[in-house]
């Protein structure tokens, strides 16, 4: 993971974080999330690790994207990103305190040429707001900070022991 500059002004400027705080965020059970990792060797792999730990309807997580109500009168430019390709798929995670994603990787990132992927976190490094990438934990990061990862295989999963809600700004770019 490389970071790759702060975005705080992007954040301001786009009134990002007053929107999020506003909206009505809808709850994916990570349950469901488990059953999606289908149809590739490495999901079917993770899907098997993570069904006896994660098959309850008790774990949640918060996403909101261009698929999302809460979105559709929200008109913000995406920030100016280092690389460009064909293909943009964005969205929101909100993690509340006690919420978290099981280590996994993305089924969407898979079968694409030319992956290109970026994670901007939306608030200050608090204590219990954790990402772990691979071997790696990312902390002490500042509001605005972006991070680049573009393997599609690895291993990634955000965790929210913390007091207070955690956001962060997904994209994913690809040919």
């Amino acid at each position: 993971m490389e970071f790759v500059g702060n975005y705080s002004s992007w954040i301001a400027e786009q009134k990002i974080m007053e929107h999020l705080l506003s909206c009505q965020w809808e709850a994916s059970s990570l349950t469901s999330a488990v059953e999606k990792l289908t149809g590739h060797p490495v999901l079917d792999k993770i899907r098997k690790q993570a069904e006896p730990w994660y098959s309850n309807d008790n774990a949640f997580f918060h996403m909101l994207g261009p698929w999302s109500p809460e979105m559709e009168n929200f008109n913000f430019d995406l920030p100016n990103l280092p690389k460009t390709r064909k293909e943009i798929n964005w969205w929101f995670v909100k993690l509340c305190p006690g919420e978290f994603q099981c280590m996994h990787v993305d089924a969407h990132t898979l079968d694409v040429k030319n992956l290109v992927r970026y994670t901007i976190f939306l608030q200050d490094w608090e204590p219990g707001h954790i990402f772990v990438l691979d071997e790696n934990y990312i902390s002490n990061y500042k509001a605005g900070d972006m991070f680049e990862w573009s393997d599609p295989m690895s291993l990634h999963g955000p965790l929210n022991i913390g007091y207070n809600s955690r956001y962060t700004f997904q994209i994913t770019l690809n040919d």
